[in-house]
């Protein structure tokens, strides 16, 4: 939906902050977990997995490039 009205811009996310993701993303987790013991488990094993997963975009991102995103402004409420 890109037109005059709304112009759009090419973005490519080119790093990932490792610690901050995976530790906003494993708080989420967290909050749809109900088992204590899997909480814990999956909270370590969690926040190791995707920093790791960060590590390895950035990694990527940084040879090939990021992944794409298109932005563009939101419409005016009236």
């Amino acid at each position: 939906m890109t037109d005059k009205a709304f112009p759009s811009m090419k973005k490519q996310i080119t790093f990932i902050a490792p610690g901050q993701t995976a530790k906003a993303l494993i708080l989420v987790y967290l909050k749809f977990s109900t088992v204590t013991s899997a909480l814990l488990l999956n909270a370590i094993l969690g926040f190791i997995l995707l920093w790791i997963a960060c590590h390895a975009y950035n990694w990527v991102a940084s040879r090939f490039g990021g992944i794409e995103i298109v932005l563009s402004d939101a419409p005016e409420e009236a």
